[in-house]
């Protein structure tokens, strides 16, 4: 409720499919960031161990974003465009997941059948 529905006086109740896509989508949101952290991280500490094919193919098949690392080299660039370079992956992932699930849900949403009034 904002402060100006509270000044019309007016009560808003939460709607529970409301409060579900919402849980939905900020865990899917969380999600995608903690899946591309963890690979930023596995790519600095170990940078030959997400260089080779099936392990590259991987991590760009979970998080999308994951491709700017085969256009950049972390061990010849600067600081910056490291910091720059992961800093895109982790926030560009958690909208791709926040986007994935609100289609899941709304397939699910309209598959569902729905409840006699």
């Amino acid at each position: 409720m904002t402060s100006l529905d509270g000044w019309l006086g007016l009560q808003r109740t939460p709607n529970t499919r409301d409060v579900t896509f919402l849980i939905v989508m900020s865990v899917s949101f969380v999600l995608g960031m903690a899946v591309a952290l963890i690979l930023v991280y596995v790519w600095l500490k170990h940078p030959g161990a997400i260089s080779q094919s099936a392990t590259y193919h991987i991590a760009v098949a979970l998080c999308p974003p994951f491709l700017l690392v085969g256009v950049m080299s972390a061990l010849t660039d600067s600081p910056l465009a490291v910091v720059l370079t992961a800093g895109t992956i982790v926030f560009a992932n958690g909208p791709l997941y926040a986007g994935l699930s609100a289609f899941a849900y709304w397939v699910l949403s309209n598959l569902r059948p729905q409840g006699k009034a």
